[in-house]
């Protein structure tokens, strides 16, 4: 294993993008009953972080171009006991100095919870929770010696061709040829000047975080309407993915509304993170395998909720039919042509993005863990609930992160207090999840 690796576009912008009053940290908040045993938890995290050099790597610049160096696993764990004054905090994990992983855990009467931390510069959302999985088999294979499960294989040759798109040159051509019509696409990027969530005063690079990062808050459905989703998008002809979308763009809309901002010719953004994983990439370590895609609506194009449906459902079609997901990394390697590129892409003078959607869609749903009423028992602990939180940046005040768990959904809004307050942050949440509901109900 090399002691080395260059980093990817992707990895450099995330690298770029970081700062001290935005972070460009991931978040995975899980819930779980009993007690970990604290020998238990730190052996299985070392199994766990071993098997993913990126996770164990800081960042060094050599001639111009920065790189990995991979450093001896010494996971990076806050151990705490919930009844205690003290609470963990959360910082910005600076990749030069330090590894981008860290895990707080928080023990309670008859109860944990763990947050994993990590930059988004090592790993995308889909990574994490195969690293998470790892931990939590590791974590049964040492408090249970008669559990009957294994840690699945990992390829560490999968890990230097991370950011190549697979193409050969007759390929290459055949996909441009389909992607000529995201041309236009680009151009509309461009052009389009997308609207904060809210009117605010947009803090420096250099000013420290809010105390309460990562300031985020959760909707947990009941069974019946995370089921419904499905139900509401088949008997629409759409994907789940489409129906929330429209009801995240509505929510949107109505929340600013409610909060005095009218401008029906303003342009809102949704960023949409898409996996680019092949099916032998599944093995790979945790790594960024990931592009992203943009969608724009104004005021004016949610007036009727069927008709913004049905054109959501055909743009992110023909963006997935023509592989569209393609031209964002394309953009990043043009990019990096240009001396600073990178840099100026990361740190934008004005908003590019209203708000992030990322869905992570069923999280450990093939695991062979046994189930205790559909949830995983690890040992002595099982896992009652999880919270996928996405990074905000600067003028990217909001991003929600969908997960699905035993046959539950739910919704995180990871916001910018400095932008939006908590209470105000509640509103759009509550609106969003109205708009699911009706979805759901409506025949």
């Amino acid at each position: 294993m090399p002691l080395a690796y260059p980093l990817t576009h992707f990895e450099e912008l995330m690298l770029h993008q970081d700062s001290n009053a935005f972070p460009t940290n991931c978040f995975v908040r899980m819930r779980f009953r009993g007690r970990f045993d604290e020998t238990g938890f730190r052996a299985a995290a070392l199994t766990a972080v071993t098997r993913h050099p990126l996770l164990h790597a800081r960042v060094q610049q050599h001639r111009g171009r920065y790189h990995w160096r991979v450093d001896e696993p010494e996971p990076s764990i806050t151990w705490c006991d919930g009844t205690a004054t003290e609470q963990p905090s959360f910082r910005r994990l600076d990749l030069e100095l330090e590894h981008g992983l860290k895990f707080a855990v928080c023990l309670y009467e008859d109860e944990s919870e763990l947050m994993v931390q990590f930059h988004h510069a090592c790993c995308d959302g889909l990574a994490i929770f195969q690293v998470v999985h790892e931990l939590l088999l590791a974590y049964a294979m040492e408090v249970d010696t008669n559990a009957d499960v294994s840690l699945p294989e990992v390829d560490l040759s999968l890990l230097r061709n991370r950011g190549s798109l697979g193409l050969t040159a007759g390929s290459f051509l055949r996909l441009a040829s389909r992607q000529a019509v995201g041309l236009r696409g680009v151009w509309q990027f461009l052009t389009r000047k997308p609207s904060h969530l809210l009117p605010h005063r947009v803090p420096q690079r250099e000013e420290p975080a809010p105390v309460s990062f990562p300031t985020v808050i959760a909707h947990h459905f009941e069974p019946e309407v995370s089921s419904g989703v499905r139900r509401a998008a088949k008997r629409e002809k759409v994907t789940q993915n489409d129906l929330l979308i429209r009801d995240l763009f509505l929510a949107l809309e109505e929340f600013r509304r409610s909060q005095g901002v009218h401008d029906p010719a303003g342009w809102l953004r949704l960023m949409i993170p898409v996996s680019l994983r092949r099916k032998h990439q599944y093995q790979a370590p945790a790594a960024n395998i990931v592009s992203s895609v943009f969608l724009d609506r104004r005021a004016t194009d949610m007036e009727d909720s069927e008709h913004l449906l049905q054109d959501l459902s055909e743009e992110m079609s023909l963006i997935k039919h023509r592989q569209l997901n393609h031209l964002f990394l394309y953009s990043l390697w043009a990019q990096r042509l240009v001396p600073r590129g990178l840099q100026r892409t990361a740190r934008p003078k004005r908003c590019q993005t209203t708000v992030v959607f990322t869905n992570l869609s069923r999280v450990f749903s093939r695991s062979p863990l046994p189930r205790q009423e559909g949830r995983l028992r690890c040992g002595n602990v099982v896992l009652h609930s999880v919270e996928a939180i996405p990074p905000i940046a600067r003028h990217l005040n909001a991003a929600f992160g969908v997960s699905w768990y035993a046959k539950q959904m739910t919704i995180t809004l990871h916001h910018d207090p400095r932008a939006v307050s908590t209470k105000a942050a509640q509103e759009l949440l509550d609106q969003l999840v109205r708009r699911i509901r009706e979805s759901v109900t409506e025949e």
